[in-house]
């Protein structure tokens, strides 16, 4: 990966949005030894506003959806939304069902998407790769 003005600093806020916690124990994972992504300088913060990417799981619940928009309008300019799991880009199970949305990435206009139902600890740290190159695009 190339060294950009991201590579070695994100803030990493997560947004979950009705699913199943799947794909949180996957994310969860990313601070286990074999993946630990603070040797990689990101961190998971607790707002917003110090977040560089905001990952969002689920289909969007009808609870959900204000609170996620005052999420991404709480951020700061650049920011990359990632959806994470089929359920976030609008291919899971539980899109559509009941009170369920076509996926939160969908809703919130999402850079990148994640598939899998969980999507591995490997998949999550690519696609985060990923969004931080995005970054470095929009922060050039």
């Amino acid at each position: 990966m190339s060294a950009g003005k991201f590579a070695r600093s994100l803030g990493i806020r997560h947004l979950v949005c009705g699913s199943c916690n799947g794909c949180e124990l996957e994310m969860n994972a990313l601070a286990a030894p074999q993946y630990d992504i603070s040797q990689e300088g990101w961190s998971v913060v607790a707002s917003p506003r110090h977040a560089d990417i905001i990952t969002v799981t689920g289909p969007m619940s009808g609870a959900m959806r204000l609170a996620a928009q005052r999420t991404i309008e709480a951020a700061t300019e650049p920011v990359v939304i990632v959806a994470v799991g089929d359920c976030a880009t609008g291919e899971g199970v539980w899109c559509g069902a009941g009170s369920a949305g076509e996926g939160a990435g969908k809703e919130l206009q999402a850079s990148i998407g994640i598939p899998g139902c969980p999507p591995s600890p490997d998949a999550l740290r690519e696609g985060l790769r990923a969004a931080a190159t995005l970054l470095d695009g929009r922060n050039s």
